[in-house]
């Protein structure tokens, strides 16, 4: 036998070779990489024209500006005689002051910032889409987004309320607020500075800036220390650069925020994409293993094998990486499209992506590559192929992965026990054990594949074929099971985290807000039809008056105005049984006040109303309204013998569209000035619009990992009638049809994605409810619970195995197509 020690084998030659003249077997390991490189691509190509645009809208308000000086004192004839004292600097063009505050929506809990219109209409940084820009103290112009969310068009009118006053304004116009992934994070407005600056003004401006435009003899630096000189140590001076870049760093953690994210599952899309490249050049391997048995008996050494398959490994992944380049670009311009956003390519980040790619898949051929260099020169002469990957595992090899979960439990274990780091043993300990679980799969996945066949074995000796076929290998069937489990898996944690997450933040909101809903008058009294209007909404089951007062309480020396209410006993019993009724032995109080005004309970409570005082013990108790009180019906009387409607509370049905009824709600306040809409629904939709969300995102990214996972299965089996083609070939003869054989490889395809999808659904769940318990102690939520959408679950499973089903399509028909004589001509 020629050793081979001076032979140069042309191993790239012959990797090219096998690529050109065997596509087919690596097609799916290029779609892989491309799908990975793609997402990731267009993850970071999108996230850089999202931060672009997101800054823009930071520095547009600024960008025309040289110095901005941020006024200190609220007092208004100073604000105006220290603009004046600005606009005569030498070098200043002009200068104009520019308000901003911020009010809730009333009939709603959505928060909108208000910006005063710039006289100078150079500094007005956007344009209108409709309508006219507010003239006087009573217009508003809302962003296009913001009035989208608030369901707002020109002609309306809308209340907005802060602390102390409310005002109700005309929607005169739509300006262009873009339409980006992060547009409506703050709800903007444009107000003529008449809303601040009238002598009647019923709104404080919270910042107050002077915005300087200089004539172009200085520089903006220069400019900036004259404006200094000149405002001393009343105010910030800075120039417009400088503060661009200090808003910046405030404002983009949530885009930084979302960046990680899409890296993050990136990453695991990545992950998966690797266990498929390797089951894949492991069935290559063991399909060429005379080829390779060859090679080594006519002199090719171990090296080259190895070099071999690491120069085919490389090829694939630069093919696979260019293409997912170019997909990742199109599919971000296409969004860039949709949201009205210039395409923004970052070269650096876009080509570090590229040589992930190709890192991971030559990474993924280094196991294959040493099974490869395994292989014998005597190979080259058996005629039956044998078990190139299902070798036996060594006892290291079968005790690690259950040692692995073993630990895993133990990490979670020192969670739930509340140690100071509890979070870090979660999240340790959910790592170690998830590993744990992959390493394992060809422990537990064979004897469920078993099980889940032992009834299909009884159709026909079709079930029976494919049932075997997929017990023959279980390092393969391990493999792509792994890799569909990850995947699925991490879709089901994250639902079942958010539907945890959602149980248990309903539950301590009911404990927090037992009241479902409350439309409350900060001052003045509620019209008497507002009980009537709130009960005939849709999805209220019941609502009642609650009268009011202005109050005084006494605690250690100082005195605090608040609002005592007082519900019907018999009603609220009736609303919120078994909660015992309001008795006129003591005060319910918000325990925020008495926190903040440092009262204990049991304290007795002195309360003075128009009519007379109490001295009660006060208790804290979250039915009472933030910062203020509850008191029986005849502790009110004493009070106030005529105390107004001040509220109404209402009982919602269990499972009403919140968003619908909250949109109804606030068409009932709306009219109605310093109205405000409350109670448990309110904060309820706060978490659920949030968790669902980032659920939808999140399992939007992960799609791809299930994509890339699939498209495992259809490799596998393709590659599987290739390595079959024999056996194939004997069952056609054997008298097998094709429609048959079709179906022989639906069932494997089924058998593997429905085991797959049953493994990830129950570690899924496991890990879902332990992120969920990890995240509520660490928000000291009380009474976590577990939650999971059976539907959605379902859905699941289904997508899981109807698309295992239809990614045997292709190879069924491959398998199909050569006729019995043919088939075994090519053996």
């Amino acid at each position: 036998m020629i050793t081979g020690r001076r032979t140069r084998f042309p191993m790239a030659r012959n990797a090219f070779a096998e690529l050109r003249y065997n596509p087919r077997r690596v097609v799916a390991v290029i779609v892989a990489i491309m799908i990975s490189v793609g997402y990731l691509t267009a993850s970071v190509t999108v996230l850089a024209g999202e931060t672009k645009t997101f800054e823009r809208t930071i520095i547009a308000r600024v960008s025309e500006t040289d110095v901005v000086v941020t006024v200190r004192t609220g007092d208004r004839a100073a604000q105006a005689r220290l603009a004046a004292q600005v606009g005569k600097v030498a070098g200043v063009a002009s200068a104009d002051l520019s308000f901003l505050s911020r009010g809730w929506v009333s009939g709603s809990s959505d928060w909108v910032q208000q910006q005063s219109l710039p006289d100078n209409p150079k500094l007005r940084w956007t344009d209108l889409a409709e309508g006219r820009w507010p003239a006087g103290p009573g217009d508003i112009a809302l962003g296009n987004v913001t009035a989208r969310q608030l369901n707002l068009g020109v002609g309306d009118r809308i209340t907005i309320t802060d602390k102390n006053t409310s005002a109700t304004l005309t929607v005169t116009g739509l300006t262009h607020q873009g339409d980006s992934l992060l547009s409506g994070l703050t709800l903007n407005s444009f107000v003529a500075p008449s809303f601040y600056t009238a002598v009647d003004s019923i709104r404080t401006s919270e910042q107050t800036e002077i915005l300087v435009i200089g004539d172009g003899t200085l520089s903006r630096s220069q400019l900036a220390e004259r404006v200094q000189a000149v405002t001393g140590g009343g105010a910030r001076v800075e120039t417009s650069g400088g503060m661009v870049q200090r808003l910046i760093s405030q404002r983009t953690q949530g885009v930084y925020v979302f960046q990680l994210l899409l890296l993050v599952f990136g990453a695991v899309a990545l992950l998966v994409g690797s266990i498929m490249i390797v089951n894949t050049f492991l069935i290559l391997v063991a399909q060429r293993r005379r080829q390779i048995g060859l090679l080594r008996a006519v002199g090719g050494r171990r090296d080259h094998i190895r070099r071999g398959l690491l120069v085919e490994a490389t090829a694939i992944g630069v093919i696979g990486s260019l293409l997912g380049v170019g997909l990742g670009v199109a599919l971000s311009a296409v969004v860039a499209v949709v949201l009205d956003q210039t395409v923004s390519v970052p070269a650096g980040q876009v080509a570090a992506v590229a040589v992930v790619g190709v890192v991971i898949a030559v990474l993924s051929v280094l196991l294959p590559a040493r099974r490869a260099a395994m292989i014998a020169p005597l190979e080259a002469l058996r005629t039956v192929a044998g078990d190139a990957i299902g070798r036996r595992a060594s006892f290291v090899r079968r005790a690690v992965p259950p040692a692995l979960v073993v630990l895993g439990l133990a990490g979670i274990g020192l969670g739930f026990t509340g140690t100071l780091f509890a979070l870090a043993y979660f999240i340790g300990g959910s790592f170690v054990c998830a590993v744990g679980l992959l390493a394992a799969t060809g422990s537990y996945l064979p004897p469920l594949l078993r099980g889940l066949g032992s009834t299909l074995r009884r159709t026909g000796p079709t079930a029976r074929l494919a049932t075997d076929n997929t017990l023959r290998n279980p390092g393969r069937a391990a493999a792509t099971g792994a890799a569909l489990m990850l995947a699925v898996g991490l879709v089901v944690a994250l639902q079942v985290g958010a539907e945890s997450m959602k149980a248990t933040a309903d539950d301590n909101l009911d404990a927090r807000y037992p009241i479902d809903v409350t439309v409350s008058m900060l001052t003045g009294p509620l019209p008497a039809g507002t009980v009537g209007d709130v009960a005939a909404i849709s999805g209220i089951t019941d609502a009642k008056g609650v009268r009011s007062t202005r109050v005084a309480i006494k605690a250690g020396g100082s005195t605090k105005r608040v609002l005592a209410q007082g519900p019907d006993a018999g009603a609220l019993t009736t609303l919120w049984a078994p909660r015992p009724p309001i008795t006129a032995e003591a005060v319910l109080a918000d325990p925020y006040l008495l926190e903040d005004a440092g009262i204990k309970n049991g304290t007795r409570l002195t309360v003075t109303g128009r009519s007379g005082s109490v001295t009660l013990p006060v208790r804290g108790d979250p039915l009472a309204p933030t910062g203020g009180l509850v008191v029986a019906p005849s502790v009110l009387a004493a009070l106030d013998t005529d105390a107004p409607l001040g509220a109404v509370w209402a009982k919602a049905r269990q499972g009403a569209d919140i968003t619908a009824l909250r949109s109804q709600l606030r068409t009932v306040a709306e009219p109605l000035t310093g109205a405000e809409v409350g109670g448990g629904l309110t904060a309820k939709l706060v978490y659920h619009t949030a968790l669902d969300r980032l659920l939808a995102m999140s399992t939007m990214l992960l799609a791809v990992a299930v994509l890339i996972a699939l498209v495992g299965v259809g490799n596998t089996l393709g590659l599987s009638v290739l390595e079959r083609t024999r056996e194939s070939a004997l069952l056609r003869a054997l008298g097998l049809q094709r429609r048959q054989l079709r179906w022989m490889l639906a069932i494997e395809a089924m058998l593997l994605s429905l085991a797959g999808a049953v493994i990830g659904i129950a570690a899924g769940a496991f890990f879902g409810w332990i992120g969920a318990y990890a995240v509520g102690a660490e928000l000291n939520m009380a009474n976590i619970r577990f939650s999971m959408s059976v539907p959605q679950t379902l859905g699941i499973t289904a997508v899981a195995v109807v698309a295992g089903i239809l990614a045997s399509v292709l190879p069924g028909r491959r398998a199909a197509q050569a006729t019995p004589v043919d088939a075994l001509a090519e053996t």
